[in-house]
């Protein structure tokens, strides 16, 4: 009888440890899960900080060749209103003086 009393109080005593270290177990899994979970958040934000810096770099270089194109459009139209200026200044100011003596 004591051999089975030793041997239930033995099993219970090593259901315990089972326990124990179960448990630890859980914890240290759960403490793995947790570091790889912010170690994959790291890497996405690190990974998305890139893309938008290449984006970024993209997208200036886009604006500043629109900018030339606009500003070489801009430049045409100023080059064409010096030329019909030049042309027609005399004009315009002989139509000036004559309409100012009519009045």
């Amino acid at each position: 009888m004591e051999d089975m009393i030793g041997r239930i109080i033995e099993l219970d005593k090593q259901a315990r440890e089972d326990i124990q270290k179960t448990n630890q177990l859980k914890l240290d899994l759960e403490q793995r899960i947790s570091e790889l979970k912010e170690k994959k958040r790291a890497e996405y934000v690190k990974r998305a900080r890139l893309d938008i810096k290449e984006r970024e770099k993209d997208e200036k270089i886009k604006a500043c060749i629109k900018l030339s194109a606009i500003e070489g459009i801009y430049k045409k139209k100023i080059e064409r209103i010096e030329k019909i200026y030049s042309l027609n200044k005399n004009k315009w100011i002989d139509t000036i003086v004559k309409r100012a003596m009519e009045s």
